[in-house]
Formats: structure tokens, C-alpha cells, sequence
């Protein structure tokens, strides 16, 4: 009878390394399964080469990675990428295939080449005794700390499968949001860009070429087209310093928003701004909600998936906040109250997760607030886009329209002068 050779991890995410004997290696998996072991390799003695455990899945597998190989892969990670990595991860773990050879195949077959990379690291260091968790724990900016806390319910509870299909849930409908809001925005950015190259062609090459006909023909100009020409004088002269200090102004106001000691500042300017303010925090609740829902309904404690999705807001100030209602939780404080009265967030929250607590339904409760927070974030973008259209043609016609009549002024009086002369 054959022996396998095995690596598996027990629910403390011990790591086990031992042989198993079994007529095949189908049965080595239901045995170290029904010892409530989660499975990272299994290889027979001898075999060169690792033999997944269901060979017809793993076969179309293996085919959909020998053509994802001859793409040329992108070096960024998107957001697509990590909802299909949860999503087949989820399918290949609970169709029998071992972990490692899991990451193996999905890393073949991942669209962006830093992921590959990432994800191959992350074989290499389970090898060596990590746990999942604590592998993509080693990449915080592929990973976010979602991500982590999920997996390491999965393995702590040996239902990893389950809860990754949660989470390729979630990103699923975290992918179907972002791009509604994306395509919304789409069609002001194109007309916003091509507002701001029509002007600069314009004071670039088509003012200048006025400018000097009328100074050939003599004529004196009006003072809101000399106004125009000083515009484009000073564009053409200073361009190049233009340019470098725009590229300056971006570049600072990046490194304002990232570092860490400046941001804390922006995060809470950007909140106090009019229209942005508004959105941003009303992003920000959207994204607490839906990952407190997430989390909780993987199974964490309450403690832990407040500090999870405090870091997930996207913001400082009220990360800082969220995390001063976990001490209060930890110390035996009831949720409901302590958003109560930290009095920063809105009263529904207090509210609906007073009835959750009230019902034992935490979950279902932050997901229907959720939900909520997603509608009202997309109609508001879409409102405000919608309003944005019309201004910015407005706009584009009363500048164009400006200077158009103030070229033509110069134009009237020329004409004017040669009907006196004749």
C-alpha cells in the first residue's frame, strides 16, 4: 500500500508533517479531514511531482493557467483580481484540492504579475510552517486587513472555504458598487479634460495668431481682448514653469494626503469641505458598515472586527474614533451606546445596532445599514454628476463665448473705421 507523505494545519494553526499510509490519496485526505486537520500538501512517497486530489477539476485548472501564461500580465493588483482569487480559492479548498497546490494553480492563472509573485511568496513561506493568514499578512498592500481577519477565522474555525466565499461575496458586490459609481463619473471627467484642452489650444495657438494681426493692422483693442491676450501672452511665456509647478502642486499635495503625520490633518479637513465632505464620510460609513457585517457574519468577535474595519475607513480621524469605541466594547460597553455618545456618527447606526444587540442579529442588522449607506452614496453621486453636466457646458460656453466676442470686437471696430474712410 502506497504512503503519503502529508502537511497539515490544526485548528491552533499548528503546522503537522507526517506519513500517512492509505490505498490512495483521495482516502488520506477524508482521514486527516475527519481529524479536523485543514490540508496544505499531500505527495506519495516516490512522486516527483504533487497530484491534486480531484483530477478532473484540476485538470480544466491547469488548462485555463497554461493559456493565462502566455498573456502578458499587468504589474497591478486590482480589485477584480482579488475577487476572483477569493472565489476560486473558495472552489478549489473545497473541491479537495490541497492549499499550496490551490495557490499554485490560481497564481498561474491571476491576470496581474505582482499577485502571481505575491502569491507564490505566500506558497513558499506556508512551506516553511506560516499559517495562510499570517503569509498575506507579510503583504499589507495587496492584502488589506479585511482580508486578514477573514482568513484567520477560517482557519481558526476550519471552515476557511466557507468563509472565503463571504468575502469573494462581498467583493463581488464591493466590485458591482465601485463600478457603478466609476461609470457615473466617466462622462464629466472626459468633458472636464476636454474643456481644459480646448482652452489651452486656444490661448496656445489660436490667440497669439490674432494678436499679431492686430498688431500688424494697427488696431487698438478693447481692454477685455487685451485682457485675453495678456492671458495667452503669459501661458506661452512661463508654459514650462507652469507645467513644473503644476506637477510640483500634485506631487506635494500627495505626499500632504499619504504621510502619515499630514494626514491626519487632511482627514479631517477633507470631512469639513462642502459637497466632498459630505461624500467622503457618507464613503466612509459605507465601508465600515459593510465590513462589520462581513466580519461578523465570518464569525469574529465584535472587539476584534471593530479594530478590523476602523483601519478600513479610509480615514484617520474617524479610524481614531471607532477604535476609542473598541476600548469602551472590550471593557464590557454596549456598541449602541458608545456610538451614541461618541455623537459623530449618524443616529441610525446607534439605532439599528441597539435592535441587533436587543435581537442577536448583528449581522443582518449592519448589513441592511449597509445597503442603505450604498444606495444613498449612488444616487448622491449621481445627482451631483448629473448637476455637474450642465455647469460644466455653461461654463465652457460662457468662456468661449467671452472670448470669441471679445476677438471680434477689434473685428467691429476695423470695419467700422474702413466704412468712415470710404
Amino acid at each position: 500500500m502506497p504512503k503519503y507523505n502529508y502537511t497539515a494545519k490544526t485548528k491552533d494553526s499548528k503546522t503537522i508533517r507526517d506519513v500517512e499510509t492509505a490505498s490512495s490519496k483521495d482516502e488520506v485526505i477524508n482521514k486527516l479531514r475527519s481529524r479536523g486537520l485543514f490540508i496544505v500538501s499531500v505527495r506519495e512517497i516516490g512522486e516527483k511531482k504533487e497530484i491534486k486530489a480531484s483530477s478532473s477539476s484540476t485538470f480544466s485548472f491547469f488548462s485555463l493557467s497554461l493559456f493565462s501564461g502566455q498573456r502578458r500580465k499587468r504589474p497591478s493588483v486590482k480589485l477584480q483580481d482579488l475577487t476572483f482569487l477569493a472565489r476560486n480559492l473558495a472552489t478549489t479548498l473545497s473541491s479537495g484540492v490541497t492549499l499550496l497546490r490551490s495557490l499554485e494553480i490560481l497564481a498561474s492563472q491571476t491576470e496581474s504579475g505582482k499577485l502571481e509573485q505575491v502569491l507564490n511568496d505566500c506558497s513558499q513561506n506556508i512551506r516553511s510552517g506560516l499559517s495562510l493568514s499570517e503569509s498575506i499578512a507579510k503583504y499589507p498592500k495587496v492584502f488589506s486587513n479585511l482580508w486578514q481577519g477573514i482568513v484567520e477565522v477560517g482557519e481558526a474555525s476550519g471552515n476557511l472555504p466557507l468563509v472565503l466565499e463571504r468575502l469573494s461575496d462581498y467583493l463581488e458586490m464591493r466590485m458591482d458598487f465601485e463600478r457603478k459609481v466609476k461609470s457615473a463619473l466617466v462622462y464629466p471627467i472626459i468633458l472636464m479634460f476636454a474643456a481644459v484642452g480646448a482652452l489651452f489650444i486656444f490661448f496656445k495657438f489660436i490667440l497669439p495668431k490674432f494678436f499679431d494681426i492686430f498688431q500688424q493692422m494697427n488696431v487698438e483693442v478693447p481692454a477685455a481682448t487685451q485682457f485675453i491676450f495678456n492671458i495667452s501672452k503669459f501661458l506661452n511665456n512661463n508654459l514650462a514653469v507652469i507645467v513644473i509647478g503644476g506637477v510640483g502642486s500634485a506631487v506635494g499635495f500627495i505626499f500632504f494626503t499619504k504621510n502619515p503625520q499630514t494626514k491626519k490633518i487632511w482627514d479631517r479637513i477633507i470631512l469639513k469641505l462642502p459637497l466632498v465632505g459630505g461624500l467622503v464620510f457618507l464613503g466612509a460609513l459605507e465601508r465600515l458598515t459593510s465590513t462589520i457585517y462581513i466580519l461578523l457574519e465570518s464569525g469574529l468577535p465584535l472587539v476584534y472586527t471593530l479594530e478590523v474595519s476602523s483601519r478600513g475607513v479610509g480615514n484617520t480621524f474617524l479610524e481614531k474614533n471607532i477604535m476609542a469605541v473598541k476600548e469602551k466594547v472590550r471593557t464590557g460597553a454596549s456598541l449602541s451606546d458608545e456610538f451614541r455618545k461618541l455623537n459623530l456618527f449618524p443616529m441610525l447606526i446607534s439605532e439599528m445596532a441597539k435592535i441587533g444587540e436587543e435581537t442577536g442579529s448583528m449581522p443582518q442588522v449592519f448589513k441592511k445599514i449597509a445597503a442603505h449607506y450604498q444606495r444613498d452614496l449612488t444616487v448622491r453621486v449621481e445627482r451631483l454628476v448629473s448637476a455637474f453636466e450642465p455647469l460644466i457646458i455653461l461654463f465652457m460656453g460662457l468662456i468661449i463665448g467671452g472670448m470669441v466676442i471679445s476677438l471680434f470686437l477689434p473685428l467691429f471696430k476695423l470695419g467700422s473705421m474702413g466704412a468712415a474712410g470710404g
